[in-house]
């Protein structure tokens, strides 16, 4: 009896779940064997189709930029919401992502960030880029807001893109311990009182002049 054709793999799905995998259980915790049982993908198809434990971890990263802190960060730089309101949102999306029902809690990037001390150097280095990039579209949007007069023209984008950064990887990290939704919007609360915003007092239409590259590299 002849055998049936070989099912196809899904390369999606795949890192879809390995993702899920490394998010939850981070790089150190999850193994080759972890995989291929989750996959349903026998390990010598994971290496020839996927590479190594770190190459793949390095792909599922990349992918939750794609789906989730990707589309977050564009919106916070190209939206015509005032300052205020595009802020709120970017971090009531972080909470969203880090206490979604349906997946890991915390954020993959907060995550990496926190255990990357036992991390390759590779992986360490693309979790430190992956943190630069937001702290880029923050600073985008805080010196467009400059621009915009929402912002005082005095106003250290720099140091306001770290501390906002630093906001939504607080948030990240308190949601993977556990904290209520209530408390994480209340933080999200205080956090927003502290965004200096001014009287608005001329439309700026200008397009953003960068964006986002989530590959390493590119």
């Amino acid at each position: 009896m002849a055998r049936g054709r070989p099912r196809k793999t899904d390369p999606d799905a795949v890192l879809d779940t390995a993702m899920k995998a490394f998010w939850e259980r981070g790089f150190e915790g999850t193994s080759m064997n972890d995989l291929s049982t989750m996959t349903g993908m026998a390990k010598p198809g994971l290496y020839a189709n996927f590479g190594d434990k770190e190459a793949i971890y390095a792909k599922a990263m990349e992918r939750y930029c794609s789906a989730y802190a990707g589309p977050m960060l564009e919106d916070l730089i190209r939206s015509d919401d005032s300052l205020d309101v595009a802020v709120r949102r970017f971090l009531d999306g972080v909470v969203s992502t880090a206490t979604e029902t349906m997946g890991p809690k915390g954020c993959f990037v907060a995550n990496n960030l926190v255990e990357c001390a036992g991390m390759p150097s590779s992986l360490e280095a693309l979790g430190r880029y992956v943190d630069e990039q937001r702290q880029k579209a923050l600073a985008m949007r805080f010196q467009s807001a400059v621009k915009k007069g929402e912002l005082s023209a005095d106003t250290d984008v720099k140091s306001l893109a770290e501390f906002y950064s630093g906001q939504a990887l607080a948030l990240a990290v308190m949601a993977r311990a556990g904290a209520q939704w209530a408390v994480l919007y209340r933080f999200v609360d205080t956090a927003m009182t502290l965004l200096p915003v001014t009287e608005l007092e001329e439309p700026d239409d200008g397009e953003p002049e960068d964006h986002i590259e989530w590959q390493a590299g590119s």
